[in-house]
């Protein structure tokens, strides 16, 4: 189990990036085919910069640039802004207690998340 949450690019194409232990792009790609029949997207395995592309009905696995970085739709930055001011507003500093959340979502999940980015 894990942990993935996807962007819309500009393009309209869902974006997604992780860093998994294990070099499961393709059986993660074939998941979300099934999910998505009909929408496009992109994974991007950040440890091994390779990428499963999806453009119904046809998928490839393809080298990506580990600087690569989507440009995400305005719509897009809206929701990520307000998703960062709620999830900011909720927090009660006194009560911070990164041991707790780590039980609930293992840091490793951090980096690809948009609760945790400065």
């Amino acid at each position: 189990k894990g942990l993935l949450r996807f962007m819309e690019m500009e393009n309209h194409i869902l974006y997604a990036s992780f860093h998994p232990e294990h070099n499961v792009i393709e059986n993660l790609g074939q998941h979300f085919m099934k999910r998505f029949p009909l929408q496009p997207f992109i994974l991007h395995d950040k440890n091994r910069n390779i990428a499963f592309l999806f453009y119904p009905p046809q998928y490839e696995i393809v080298p990506i640039s580990p600087c690569f970085s989507p440009t995400i739709s305005t719509e897009e930055k809206q929701y990520q802004m307000l998703w960062s001011t709620f999830f900011k507003t909720i927090a009660i500093p006194q009560r911070t207690n990164p041991k707790l959340q780590m039980q609930y979502m293992p840091k490793k999940y951090w980096q690809d998340i948009i609760e945790m980015k400065p």
